[in-house]
């Protein structure tokens, strides 16, 4: 009995750890917030006289992080991107080039290499898979006297588009498309591990990344000037606190009940 009174009581303590967290980072842009699923155990060996089957307690195989859609925050900044619908948007890993890490946080800038990357200098990748570079300058047609002419502008400006398309402008006039702002979709996105930072890992159970473009097979529009506030609901965290640790503080009078009736039968 006493271990079944526990495995209850350290449920309530995970739900409760999860919910603060939950509440920790109810401002964090890109945020989903965590589900503690628990399940009940039931003994094989141990048979009741109505044959039913015997609980032994509670147990919680995993965490899932929900994928509802956090609120849209205009903040009018070209490359603050958010993602409405399905996908996270795929990053290079500066530990290892050869895999990829995900968020949907969509706090994006130009770094002193001419590419887009998050603030922590993980590079933003297209939907092809590559580093998205903007050129600082660019050749292009210029009219000299009534003769058109190739030469070199600077970059005046850039737009995303909804399907991700990076639109630069060179010498205020002319506008070439030099990516496409990649979004990955995966078997199971409530499944990816993870690592700090508002950064996953894809696993087995998520299933590996697929990247490609927006609006295409399922993915989400992409809004330039906007991010994706969390998802965390302060009203429902609180009433899950408030009930862990009412489980929490039952579970310990039920131990306690237990050990003095344990200790009186000694």
């Amino acid at each position: 009995m006493i271990s079944v009174i526990r495995s209850g009581m350290d449920a309530a303590l995970q739900k409760l750890d999860v919910t603060s967290n939950n509440i920790a980072n109810a401002r964090t842009t890109g945020y989903k917030r965590r589900e503690a699923m628990f399940t009940d155990m039931y003994s094989s060996a141990i048979a009741s006289p109505t044959g039913d089957r015997l609980g032994i307690g509670v147990q919680a195989p995993e965490i899932r992080m929900s994928q509802k859609q956090g609120n849209l925050q205009k903040t009018n900044a070209v490359l603050d991107l958010a993602i409405e619908g399905e996908g996270m948007f795929a990053l290079r890993n500066m530990d290892d080039a050869q895999s990829f890490l995900y968020t949907r946080d969509g706090s994006f800038t130009v770094d002193a290499e001419g590419e887009i990357a998050t603030t922590e200098g993980y590079k933003v990748l297209s939907s092809n898979g590559n580093v998205i570079a903007v050129p600082m300058r660019a050749a292009v047609t210029v009219d000299v006297n009534g003769v058109e002419e190739l030469g070199m502008r600077a970059l005046t400006g850039i737009a995303i588009q909804p399907d991700g398309a990076v639109e630069a402008t060179y010498g205020g006039t002319q506008i070439f498309v030099v990516a496409k702002v990649g979004v990955s979709n995966f078997a199971d996105s409530s499944s990816l591990t993870p690592i700090g930072n508002n950064l996953f890992r894809d696993n087995s159970k998520s299933g590996a990344g697929v990247i490609g473009g927006a609006i295409t097979e399922g993915r989400g529009k992409i809004y330039s000037g906007a991010l994706e506030m969390a998802n965390t609901d302060i009203t429902e965290e609180l009433s899950n606190m408030i009930r862990a640790q009412q489980a929490f503080s039952g579970s310990s009078r039920l131990l306690q009940a237990e050990t003095e009736m344990v200790r009186k039968f000694v």
